[in-house]
């Protein structure tokens, strides 16, 4: 008699395990989505920010010492330059779905009166990009943002 019940407590315990695990995989399960999701999204931002910090980069350099009556230009070319850089950084599958328009701007720069800084702005839709995953919420638009200051000669 007491083989049966030893087998009769084991097969509880088995019973027992198995709802445990049926609990609690589902729970380990989103988890681990939700880790690789967020790695993705994490992975992206890096990726804009990277790419914007490289425009600019490229803002600085671009050739200075331009005549007074010139500066103007070499300041557009440096505008110029940046986003053309910034958006051949980025691998071709994300630079088709950035924004082409307004990425590189001059402006001025907060510090430094007179003097002019370039701000390079990447914005990245998720939607496209992104599979849907239920109850992960993640930003409509990963943005990735670097600003340089020019030399005051431009």
């Amino acid at each position: 008699m007491r083989a049966q019940d030893e087998i009769l407590w084991r097969r509880r315990c088995e019973g027992i395990a198995a709802l445990e695990f049926a609990i609690v995989a589902p729970a380990l399960v989103a988890i681990v989505i939700g880790i690789v999701y967020y790695g993705m999204v994490l992975a992206l931002q890096q990726v804009l920010t990277l790419a914007a910090e490289e425009g600019a980069r490229a803002a600085l350099r671009y050739p200075s010492g331009a005549s007074a009556d010139n500066a103007a230009a070499t300041q557009a070319l440096r505008v110029n330059a940046a986003a053309a850089t910034a958006l051949s950084t980025l691998p071709t599958s994300l630079a088709a779905l950035v924004a082409q328009t307004g990425v590189a701007q001059a402006v001025t720069c907060a510090s430094a009166s007179g003097n002019v800084c370039v701000r390079v702005t990447l914005n990245l839709p998720t939607t496209r990009i992104l599979p849907s995953v239920p109850m992960v919420p993640v930003p409509a638009t990963l943005s990735g943002s670097a600003m340089v200051q020019l030399s005051p000669d431009t």
